[in-house]
């Protein structure tokens, strides 16, 4: 069941949603956008964390008290207990969770409202990670064709590994693109521990709300200088692969693998997504490119089903922090083509791993 959508005891996913979402088909699609109270009941996330101590057998085989150690569970429909700390995590004293009601309620609290906004919901494994995906009412459009929404993402881990995750996801419409840049200190993120004094963060929260709201229009800003930033192909190819971190061997040639995914992602080049407007041979049109990929092309199994592991590391994971390196590099890219002594893109790559 890990890195999967979880799933009640009689089969039930724990995921709903509307639209057609970066996601999947499983679950309980909603006719709209759900309030808080209509996503906890339709994504069967209406359960009880609980915290309880771990113990050790002894020489004799007697239970042990393991000090300040303790395993979180979760209730299933029988009553029975689900583990959500699983091979070997645990949390400690002052690990507090955050139920799945409280979070919603919180998300209610930090937005001031009881409206419909959650497009998608659900939870990962046995259910120790659960997300929540809220449209918010701003959008950007480029060129005065090319729309991005904004997203709010929350995300909660049960199990110990992660704090509450709040954080910006713009959508490009044509393409249901995730476009997930890097988190600079400072603003477009905001992390919550699990302490009893969570709750206590309310109001921090909801003014990190009204920073990101400024930033994501300062992101629609940058978005719109690469729409003016041309980029030739020959760059555009080096760009991939200094994202998707492709090996390359002494005399600086790909790997086959890696030449194979470059093509890959080459495809999406004649993609009408990817031609929408003015954004065609320029920046604004490779770092789209690569983001299509990752989303779309990298999750899909060689039978054409997605893979839920992918998908997962697309919101959360390393695909996630690919499509970061995505953002980062083209801001470099910019700031290259600003400098007179500085006419190639190849200095930027560097030595990585091939892609997985």
């Amino acid at each position: 069941m890990a890195h999967e959508i979880a799933q009640t005891t009689t089969g039930n996913y724990m995921t709903a949603w509307s639209g057609d979402t970066p996601w999947h088909g499983l679950g309980q699609q909603a006719s709209g956008l759900m309030t808080s109270a209509e996503a906890l009941e339709m994504a069967h996330l209406d359960w009880t964390v609980r915290k309880e101590p771990l113990y050790a057998m002894d020489e004799e085989g007697n239970p042990v008290r393991v000090p300040d150690t303790f395993g979180v569970f979760r209730d299933d429909e029988d009553g029975n207990m689900i583990p959500l700390t699983r091979k070997g995590k645990a949390v400690g004293r002052v690990w507090t969770a955050l139920q799945n009601a409280d979070a919603f309620a919180f998300m209610d609290e930090i937005f001031q409202n009881l409206e419909a906004k959650i497009e998608v919901c659900g939870a990962l494994g046995n259910g120790e990670r659960v997300w929540i995906l809220a449209k918010m009412p701003n959008s950007i459009i480029l060129d005065g064709i090319d729309e991005v929404q904004q997203y709010i993402l929350i995300s909660n881990t049960h199990d110990g590994t992660g704090s509450v995750k709040i954080l910006q996801t713009p959508i490009r419409v044509v393409c249901n693109n995730t476009l997930t840049w890097a988190l600079r200190q400072g603003g477009l993120g905001h992390n919550i521990r699990h302490t009893g004094k969570m709750f206590d963060q309310v109001q921090e929260v909801r003014e990190t709300f009204g920073l990101i709201n400024q930033e994501f229009f300062e992101w629609g800003e940058m978005a719109d200088d690469m729409l003016n930033t041309p980029m030739e192909i020959e760059d555009m190819r080096l760009y991939w692969a200094d994202v998707l971190k492709l090996k390359r061997d002494e005399d600086g040639r790909l790997h086959t693998r890696g030449e194979n995914k470059l093509k890959e992602v080459e495809e999406l080049l004649y993609e009408a997504s990817n031609n929408v407007g003015r954004m065609s041979g320029t920046l604004w049109q490779a770092y789209n490119i690569i983001t299509e990929a990752i989303d779309h092309r990298f999750t899909a199994l060689k039978d054409g089903k997605k893979s839920l592991k992918r998908q997962e590391s697309v919101l959360f994971g390393e695909l996630a922090r690919r499509k970061k390196d995505a953002w980062k590099l083209a801001e470099q890219f910019m700031e290259m083509k600003d400098e007179e002594d500085s006419e190639t893109f190849e200095e930027y790559l560097v030595p990585a791993s091939d892609f997985e």
